[in-house]
């Protein structure tokens, strides 16, 4: 079935209202690999629930909270689920989170690109993280997901916005995470129950020979150690990001973040030698606010 543009345009996604807690908050850091250093004290800080007031989030957990689920694989997108990639995701920070608290995500689509008659196709959609109380604003998160050769409904043909350019030179620092075997298990418990990430069947019907590791954890993965090579570990230093999937991560596989002064960065899976994120930056604040 073709997708319909104006059904997909106007789609209302779901507001979604979500509590969480400090331990919800430690089990996310974990899920990204923070702690893999158990001596190392500033990564304690993220994991340990017991810290109260003194406990910090990573702030990637944005892409965890008010998320409404895989909305576009619901069968009133139109959308063939099984064709459906996280091409690029960009995060705006705009309050530190708290621990722990009550967030309120509000989704909306923001832009169809269709690239013709079999080839792929964009949608381009918004969330706005925000505090349920007092409407302070947490975080805008922009992604773009690639259905695959789901073009040719007579949408809009312009092109997106051109990525960010990694330099030519070789990465001025780098930080490897060792993901598990069952990291997709774990990091599914965060609220990104598609069966992707944990149904064979699944997997080889979307034309991979096992289950894959999200996107968004590998995004996570890559914040923290941006965090750890650019900020200090600080997350208040942490104002925005954007990159690009190019490849997916199995679960075991080693991710090698390569950054760069400037804010430029790129992942790799080190087994593999393959890029799996790019064309990625970071902005980060010289001095803590």
């Amino acid at each position: 079935m073709p997708i319909d543009a104006e059904k997909l345009l106007g789609y209302r996604v779901p507001e979604v209202r979500q509590t969480y807690t400090s331990h919800q908050s430690a089990f996310y850091a974990l899920t990204t690999g923070m702690a893999q250093n158990p001596l190392d004290q500033r990564h304690l800080d993220f994991v340990d629930p017991n810290r109260g007031d003194a406990q910090r989030v990573l702030p990637s957990m944005a892409l965890v909270l008010g998320y409404p689920g895989f909305w576009l694989v619901h069968p009133d997108t139109t959308v063939d689920p099984t064709r459906v990639l996280h091409g690029t995701q960009e995060i705006e920070w705009h309050h530190a989170l708290p621990a722990s608290g009550e967030v309120i995500g509000r989704t909306r689509v923001t832009r169809l690109v269709d690239r013709g008659e079999g080839k792929h196709a964009m949608v381009q959609s918004e969330r706005e993280v925000v505090d349920a109380h007092t409407g302070e604003r947490y975080a805008t998160l922009r992604q773009v997901h690639v259905l695959r050769g789901q073009g040719g409904f007579g949408g809009d043909s312009s092109s997106l916005p051109a990525a960010h350019v990694i330099p030519d030179s070789a990465p001025e620092m780098t930080a490897e995470v060792q993901t598990r075997p069952e990291h997709a298990l774990f990091y599914r418990l965060n609220g990104d129950l598609f069966a992707l990430h944990a149904d064979p069947e699944m997997a080889a019907r979307s034309g991979f020979p096992r289950p894959i590791l999200h996107g968004m954890c590998v995004a996570g993965i890559a914040t923290q150690a941006l965090m750890r090579l650019l900020a200090a570990d600080d997350p208040l230093r942490m104002r925005s990001l954007q990159l690009r999937f190019s490849a997916v991560v199995y679960p075991g596989e080693t991710v090698r973040v390569e950054a760069w002064r400037d804010g430029s960065f790129r992942a790799r899976v080190a087994e593999r030698n393959e890029v799996v994120l790019d064309n990625g930056h970071v902005e980060i604040e010289s001095i803590a606010r």
